[in-house]
């Protein structure tokens, strides 16, 4: 029986019927402008933990290479960047997945982009390095090669991890725009700036020690840019519709 038509709310009042539906109406409405565009804290956490892990060969297995013998160190060196670098591909991919407040498709094609820039800086890195090895280009060629295909690996890598995650955190287009741009400027600046300058303070490992540590510096300052351009007006997708039960 339809309460609007005989003008009488769930309790039999008359005259308040058409009152009552619309307050439930926008109660209803209320319920889901509510509703907190966060991603939720073990996504959130499992996506820090992704890219601090990432860096922990340059940042940890590195210097401790240098104080043991030389062959087990490069051993040390490169397993144990192979193991960050899948660790950081899993759990990246994890976090993007329980991303709370977002659709699936969402999900899915962010972390899809975030393992698709993980696992191209995992396989191709050493693969250049191989290529050039094979082809036997003079040293001051094949060094230009290799910083060129590095700053665009470095680029779609931080590309990937920044639109992977905007686009799961319900992000607007230009925001994913800002993220590629941003993404390859600090690429740039890693092959062409940061290794002279970190050189003028620190030698030999601990140089490059330098520039990773400021590198994860740049990336979570860049995502908490995002997350600032995400809370302005119009920055982020309104969440999708939880259904009512």
């Amino acid at each position: 029986m339809s309460y609007r038509h005989y003008g009488q709310d769930p309790a039999g009042r008359s005259g308040t019927g058409q009152q009552w539906s619309q307050g439930l109406g926008r109660s209803q409405a209320a319920t889901l402008v509510s509703v907190p565009q966060n991603p939720g804290w073990l996504a959130r956490s499992l996506f820090w933990a992704a890219l601090i892990i990432g860096v922990l060969p340059s940042l940890v297995f590195a210097p401790m290479a240098t104080s043991g013998e030389a062959t087990a160190s490069v051993v040390l060196f490169s397993v144990g960047s192979v193991l960050c670098a899948c660790l950081r591909l899993v759990l990246g991919t994890a976090a993007i997945l329980l991303v709370k407040n977002t659709s699936w498709a969402r999900r899915l094609i962010g972390a899809g982009i975030f393992l698709l820039g993980c696992a191209a800086l995992l396989i191709l890195t050493p693969l250049t390095g191989i290529l050039l090895t094979s082809v036997g280009t003079e040293d001051g060629s094949s060094l230009l090669t290799m910083n060129i295909v590095q700053g665009v690996l470095n680029a779609f890598f931080l590309a990937a991890v920044f639109c992977g995650w905007s686009i799961a955190r319900n992000r607007r287009w230009w925001i994913l725009v800002i993220a590629v741009v941003l993404g390859a400027i600090l690429a740039v600046l890693s092959a062409t700036v940061a290794q002279p300058l970190a050189e003028n303070v620190a030698t030999g490992i601990m140089a490059g020690v330098l520039v990773q540590a400021v590198w994860l510096l740049l990336i979570f300052a860049s995502l908490g840019l995002f997350h600032l351009l995400g809370r302005a007006n119009g920055g982020t997708a309104p969440a999708p519709a939880q259904p009512d039960y």
